[in-house]
């Protein structure tokens, strides 16, 4: 029972959730204060963005399996839904026990970071609620991922919130108040549109199972030739804003560490693309496309930390 949630929660997709929000988190140390509390916020941060992968993960393997989106043809992972393995109830279960862990450590962090802001305080509130209920409806009630909305939706809580977000929080925790430094704003993009990255490759896997389940995705919508050529897009995108955000804010030698950072996801991109018209091949870019997202964070939390070393 124990390996069918492990397999049911992606554990992949969480180190994704957990480095985006590392970046943010980082950024609030680099402009904040480091100290023993604001590594427990940071923590407590990172803790609350992977149960809310977890959530949107269960949320969309629910919502898939009520509109028997996930047939036998699937070329994608079988979920333990899909075998059988767990049942619709068990995997209810497991969402809202997910929630109520996610909002509880979630309102910890919150209350750590503004307890003296009750303005601010109410805002993230808010927005970690609809933070859970944009998890839920991506494949159940309007299901929005199902109407081509899923690559929005993951720029904004990948991208934005993971990383604007901590970084409020943790500066806001260092006596700076609700700040937002350009670097911060740049380097969203950039983490949100490599994160849209991932979403794209499964749906460009995806798409002739896609189009008989009636799910429009943007690959569905391009069809395969233009959906290369958006893959390509959201690479230069990462690109662009990753060194336009080192050059403008820390130095631009830096730059070369990002570079080197970046190349496992052009390779995966370059593949994703090149492979295009075979669903099998552009299916093992998913896990490359993971690990490409990763080492570009990795590689954003080490300039940081030279540039904390070096000249602070």
């Amino acid at each position: 029972m124990f390996d069918l949630w492990v397999n049911e929660i992606r554990p992949k997709t969480l180190l994704l959730a957990a480095s985006n929000c590392a970046v943010g988190s980082f950024l609030g140390l680099y402009y904040g204060e480091i100290s023993a509390y604001t590594i427990v916020l940071m923590l407590l941060i990172i803790l609350t963005g992977v149960l809310l992968q977890i959530v949107s993960n269960l949320a969309n393997d629910y919502g898939d399996a009520c509109k028997g989106a996930d047939g036998a043809a699937r070329i994608g992972p079988i979920r333990a839904v899909m075998s059988g393995g767990l049942s619709l109830t068990q995997l209810r279960k497991g969402i809202g026990v997910t929630i109520l862990l996610a909002v509880v450590v979630g309102a910890i962090a919150v209350g750590m970071s503004f307890f003296n802001n009750i303005n601010a305080l109410a805002w993230f509130l808010f927005l970690g609620a609809v933070s859970i209920v944009a998890a839920l409806l991506y494949t159940v009630g309007m299901a929005y991922g199902y109407k081509g909305l899923g690559d929005l939706s993951v720029f904004i809580f990948f991208g934005i919130l993971a990383v604007v977000g901590p970084q409020i929080m943790l500066s806001n925790a260092s006596d700076l108040g609700v700040a937002v430094y350009p670097d911060t704003v740049l380097l969203c993009i950039s983490v949100g549109a490599s994160s849209v990255m991932v979403l794209h490759v499964a749906n460009m896997r995806d798409i002739d199972e896609d189009v008989l389940n009636g799910k429009k995705t943007i690959a569905v919508r391009l069809g395969r030739r233009m959906a290369g050529f958006y893959h390509a897009f959201l690479f230069i995108l990462t690109l662009v804003f990753s060194l336009a955000a080192c050059c403008l804010s820390h130095r631009v030698w830096e730059c070369v560490i990002l570079l080197v950072g970046l190349i496992p996801l052009l390779l995966s991109a370059f593949r994703a693309i090149n492979h295009i018209k075979d669903p099998l091949l552009v299916a093992k870019e998913l896990k490359h496309t993971l690990i490409g997202c990763f080492c570009h964070n990795v590689a954003w939390i080490i300039v940081i930390c030279v540039d904390f070393v070096l000249y602070i």
